[in-house]
């Protein structure tokens, strides 16, 4: 009897592998995600296979989210207004909450225990008992901790709210790794609040207090609370956007909505019903497992090659498939300007690691690295030739381009591109371009590459 089953286990674990392989080879994936899977399948199979129906799937089927959105193109009529800090964020963001009209739209990936969150709420609710239209989208992993009192707070106030992908509905799905990433506020339909920026006191929140000189140190044995510095806000960036554009997020938004249980307004977004607001050209992007291409990353492959004279990345977490590498590369050696910006230390050890071996060939090949050495980078921000910029939720890594819900703004009018690159230029102006002195494990490293992709 022992032998049978044995045997039996034996059998199953051959057969599932087979499936497994048959499943992950006829995905698309980056090969440093494929051969992650199956080196997990070879050594590990009883802990890779239940793991890869929990991880493992990339996009949706077309029926997941009923009928697939269209790319919106790129469309006429904006205002666009760059805001670089954590504090203008803040207080533009509870502006725009407060003079809303008609309807509030947001969704977050991370949602603070703190005075940001609690404010950004607080003013939501107050909206929604004055008759304001509000829905909130909350990923199920970022606001696990706090989605529960934001929902009892706004349904008392008349929202609703609604969490993407809960976990306890999704692991036998393969959808537990599939997150909603997006950080998009929509006030009455025509103004746009998007970027890297979550609702937390490290991203933006009220100015912090400034630095004091330090006292005097106290007798041992004794702490003084006094002293102890805040610790600096992130550096990030987001944009407020009035026009056309508007109509696309609100009709992602929708589509979203809807896919977590909610109710579909009865009338749809028009891009063309919504006058023009300026002069700037704007294309909102999705970005997500229920596109049928990978968009963003189509868009920065095809303008790393087309590029001239300069490629600018801002990024917290430099991860990139080898076609994104390779094209930096050539880009460099064709004599383009090739400058990436990264935090010294970012908040992902994993990431800080698996990034140094893709930066030792980019500074090899005379790519400028650029160090924020003064605090975290979480700004998400790319240039190309002063013609081409976007801002929005996706890092320049395999899991926002290639697993995330994400958002993007690209912007290609000239106003819009040059506060664009302002931002990155006075991002730069702030770095060292020494990188931080960091012993070599280059096993470490390349295990840290391999999960990086799912991480």
């Amino acid at each position: 009897m022992t032998y049978l089953l044995s045997h039996a286990a034996v059998l199953v674990t051959i057969l599932a592998w087979v499936v497994m392989l048959a499943r992950i080879s006829g995905s698309q994936r980056t090969p440093q995600s494929t051969f992650a899977w199956l080196l997990a399948f070879a050594l590990v199979p009883p802990l890779a296979i239940p793991l890869y129906f929990a991880l493992g799937s990339r996009k949706f089927p077309a029926r997941a989210k009923g009928r697939q959105l269209a790319v919106p193109p790129p469309r006429t009529g904006h205002s666009f207004e760059l805001l670089g800090t954590g504090e203008s964020a803040f207080s533009r963001l509870l502006a725009l909450i407060q003079g809303a009209e008609r309807s509030i739209d947001l969704t977050m990936f991370i949602l603070g225990d703190d005075a940001t969150g609690h404010a950004v709420i607080g003013a939501l609710a107050d909206r929604a008992r004055k008759g304001v239209a509000v829905r909130v989208i909350l990923d199920a992993v970022g606001c696990v901790r706090t989605h529960r009192a934001a929902a009892r707070a706004l349904r008392e106030a008349g929202a609703d709210l609604r969490i993407f992908m809960p976990i306890r509905h999704s692991p036998i799905r393969g959808r537990t790794n599939l997150r909603s990433h997006r950080k998009v506020v929509i006030v009455d339909g025509d103004t746009i609040f998007a970027g890297g920026m979550n609702l937390a006191g490290e991203y933006m929140g009220a100015p912090l207090p400034e630095p004091r000189e330090p006292e005097p140190r106290e007798p041992a044995g004794r702490v003084d609370d006094r002293s102890r510095q805040p610790a600096p806000r992130w550096r990030d960036v987001v944009a407020i956007v009035q026009g056309p554009a508007a109509a696309d997020a609100t009709a992602l938004f929708e589509s979203d909505w809807v896919f977590c249980g909610g109710s579909p307004r009865p009338r749809k977004a028009d891009a063309a019903a919504i006058g023009p607001r300026g002069e700037e050209r704007v294309q909102f992007v999705p970005i997500g497992p229920d596109m049928t291409t990978d968009t963003m990353y189509d868009i920065l492959l095809c303008g790393i090659f087309q590029a001239r004279e300069r490629v600018a990345i801002v990024t917290p977490y430099y991860v990139p498939d080898d076609a994104l590498q390779h094209a930096l590369v050539l880009a460099a050696r064709r004599g383009v300007k090739v400058e990436l910006l990264v935090p010294a230390w970012s908040n992902h050890r994993v990431a800080d690691l698996a990034r140094r071996g893709f930066v030792r060939e980019l500074k090899a090949n005379g790519i400028l690295l650029h160090y924020y050495a003064r605090g975290m980078v979480h700004a998400k921000a790319m240039l190309i030739d002063g013609e081409f910029a976007y801002v929005g939720s996706p890092n320049f890594d395999m899991r926002s381009l290639f697993l995330n819900y994400e958002d993007a703004l690209c912007v290609t009018s000239s106003a819009a591109v040059a506060q664009v690159r302002g931002f990155i230029d006075g991002l730069i102006a702030e770095c060292v371009t020494e990188p931080p002195v960091f012993p070599e494990h280059r096993v470490i490293e390349q295990l840290a590459l391999l999960v990086a992709p799912e991480l």
